[in-house]
């Protein structure tokens, strides 16, 4: 089981670079180690995957592009911990997926990381309220972009 987790996440690592069109090195290698995922580097990998913003875009700009998005979602501080809910949200409005019933009823970070889980995104601990590792954060994103290449 361990293996097949180390083997998955080579590959995500691996792969996640071509999906990211030329995506930096450098914010992929800090995401990775960092045991809670921060908001600045998860919000930057989002959007230059969805190409909404510049790989050259610093922090501060990182947070103000994703204010301009106007996509609702509460942003806090670049260095505070993001949940797997505000991340799913901030994943389903990047990529304009539209979600089952209840996530059109109630769109928001709670439905949003219960798609995330039914499109088998997620395979750990599923609650919304949970920090991320840099690890979860680049496997989720990987599976999402892998997916959307898929089905295309």
């Amino acid at each position: 089981m361990k293996n097949n987790r180390l083997i998955l996440l080579g590959l995500v690592i691996i792969c996640l670079p071509l999906f990211l069109h030329s995506q930096s090195n450098t914010v992929i290698d800090e995401l990775i180690e960092k045991e809670n995922a921060d908001w600045g580097q998860t919000t930057y990998l989002v959007l230059t995957a969805v190409e909404l913003l510049d790989e050259n875009e610093d922090i501060p700009g990182v947070m103000s592009a994703l204010e301009a998005q106007q996509w609702n979602i509460d942003s806090k501080d670049a260095e505070e911990f993001i949940t797997l809910g505000e991340y799913s949200y901030m994943l389903m409005k990047a990529f304009g997926l539209s979600g089952g019933l209840m996530y059109k009823i109630f769109p928001g970070p709670r439905y949003a990381a219960r798609e995330l889980d039914y499109l088998n995104f997620i395979d750990e601990n599923k609650s919304p309220y949970r920090t991320l590792s840099g690890e979860e954060v680049l496997r989720i994103l990987g599976r999402l972009l892998e997916w959307k290449e898929e089905n295309l």
